[in-house]
């Protein structure tokens, strides 16, 4: 039987058809209609104008008291807690005299930390720095704004990757069983690490292959001890609680070495900031108020830590966590965020992990860093704390002979024919060197020039050297590091990796072999 279909039957088979099409290209990004209907969708959430160029407004729009942050169980975030006295605002705590109304939600999942904030189900994040680079370009994909705005903590010895018997430098990870949390901190401190080595392309994606994936970072750690890995990244106090238990076994870095790698930092959406800009200054100063209390009164600050609910670090626990960290004060967060466009440690820690990610394919370009950050929260708060670095002065000392290298990188640095002069080319290459040891501040660093054997030998042992001292005063002029942390050597041709009677072995012997030791003034 025939169905008749009568005029407005068809106008409204027209307005649904409309409507599905326009959910589709909505629900896929291809336009945004929330305006529409006068309610902000998670898309367009994040999208409110923030001119970072521009003074920061003396109060914003919808300008108010409750501010909702992401953190996960971690104990660089106790500045905040301890201001807020718990999970939810106390009375007569820090916030509370502030007048805000701060609430912490525990977000373990990076992922789902992410889309908390994507969805406004929270204002501000706790993340990482390199786990930022990730989340910005994927939520710049998804059209949501947000920027760092302030540094939380730098962690020193808490991450690390640890070894059984026998592996005593990264190169040795080759052929190993690595277990990790992928797309976390300690995804980022391995493949760093491993980028950072002797081992070939192949030798690194073999370990990624091989690697036990966990689902957190504590897992790593029983693994190691139960002696189903060869190696494990972790963190403590669960990564040294392993060490002990596996004979042999021990730690071959961490974020004491790699003590400018790992960093916790805050970023906020620009719905709220352009919001409730003023709101996030006092939380801010709030946070570092909290970190005031800690260092002036550590007792009281771990026994408060101690009796929050939820957060399930006792007292003595978070005594020993905070050992392995430095919580960011005012210096601390001048410092790393640096003025716009400096080669600061956010930028470095960022472009590094920003490779990682576009390596692994997780992410489709790289951004700008500049726009990933709001600096003005800092400039803000000009005067109201000191700045003056409470960084002691790191002093290098040589290793000891027969000192075996975390790491040993073997780069080819061209110069000019019979020249110590750098090639401008291979400047680019001694940056990436730069960007390594800048990360990995806590380090004494051996340059050893090497020849193939065409030629004199006595003049290809002078002209090594004299290059070995060309990149240690390049290191020196363009990033500032102290002469007393590089070592040169000219070893001429005795030290040849490949044959010399062949062009291709030739060519890798003339290159420059960086060897990364932990500085034994600070072990």
């Amino acid at each position: 039987m025939a169905v008749r279909i009568e005029k407005g039957g068809w106008t409204l088979i027209f307005l649904m058809g409309l409507g599905l099409v326009g959910y589709s290209l909505d629900k896929y990004g291809v336009v945004d209609l929330s305006g529409w209907f006068g309610k902000s969708s998670p898309k367009s959430a994040g999208k409110a104008a923030v001119d970072t160029s521009k003074p920061l407004p003396q109060a914003g729009d919808k300008e108010t008291n409750q501010v909702r942050v992401r953190v996960n169980i971690w104990v660089g975030c106790v500045g905040g807690l301890v201001a807020n006295g718990g999970l939810d605002t106390v009375a007569g705590s820090t916030y509370d005299k502030k007048g805000l109304k701060v609430s912490f939600k525990i977000i373990d999942d990076w992922t789902e930390g992410a889309a908390a904030l994507a969805t406004n189900n929270v204002d501000v994040m706790l993340t990482t720095a390199d786990v930022w680079a990730k989340d910005y370009a994927q939520l710049l994909d998804k059209g949501f704004s947000a920027r760092a705005v302030f540094m939380v903590d730098w962690s020193r010895g808490a991450d690390g990757v640890i070894g059984k018997q026998g592996v005593n430098s990264i190169e040795d990870l080759a052929g190993k069983s690595v277990a990790f949390a992928p797309y976390t901190p300690s995804h980022f401190l391995l493949w760093n690490g491993l980028k950072g080595s002797g081992l070939s392309t192949e030798q690194r994606n073999e370990i990624f292959s091989k690697a036990v994936h966990t689902k957190d970072g504590i897992e790593p750690a029983t693994l190691f001890a139960q002696q189903k890995v060869d190696a494990a990244v972790a963190w403590d106090p669960d990564m040294s609680d392993a060490v002990t238990k596996r004979p042999g076994s021990k730690k071959i870095y961490d974020t004491r070495v790699a003590n400018r790698l790992i960093a916790d930092i805050l970023v906020v959406s620009d719905r709220f900031s352009a919001a409730s800009p003023q709101a996030l200054r006092s939380f801010l100063e709030g946070w570092l108020e909290g970190v005031e209390f800690i260092r002036q009164q550590p007792a009281r600050a771990h026994t408060l830590i101690g009796t929050i609910k939820d957060f399930n670090i006792p007292a003595d626990l978070a005594k020993a966590m905070l050992e392995g960290v430095k919580l960011a004060d005012y210096a601390d967060n001048k410092a790393f965020f640096g003025a716009a466009g400096s080669a600061s440690d956010y930028t470095n820690i960022l472009k590094m992990a920003q490779e990682m990610y576009r390596e692994l394919r997780l992410t489709k370009r790289v951004p700008d860093a500049e726009a990933s950050v709001d600096r003005r929260y800092i400039a803000a708060m000009e005067g109201k704390f000191s700045a003056a670095s409470t960084e002691p002065r790191i002093e290098y000392q040589a290793p000891p002979k027969g000192a075996t290298p975390i790491a040993t990188q073997r780069r080819s640095i061209y110069f000019e024919p019979n020249s110590a002069a750098m090639s401008v080319d291979s400047r680019a290459v001694v940056d990436e060197i730069g960007g390594f040891m800048r990360a990995y501040e806590n380090t004494v660093v051996d340059i050893e020039g090497n020849t193939d054997s065409t030629g004199s030998r006595e003049l290809n042992m002078s002209l090594s050297k004299q290059r070995a001292d060309a990149v240690k005063s390049y290191l020196m002029t363009k990033h500032g590091f102290p002469t007393a942390r590089m070592r040169t050597v000219g070893n001429g041709p005795d030290k040849p990796i490949d044959n010399n009677a062949t062009t291709e072995g030739r060519e890798k012997n003339r290159r420059t072999d960086i060897k990364v030791y932990p500085n034994p003034a600070s072990t």
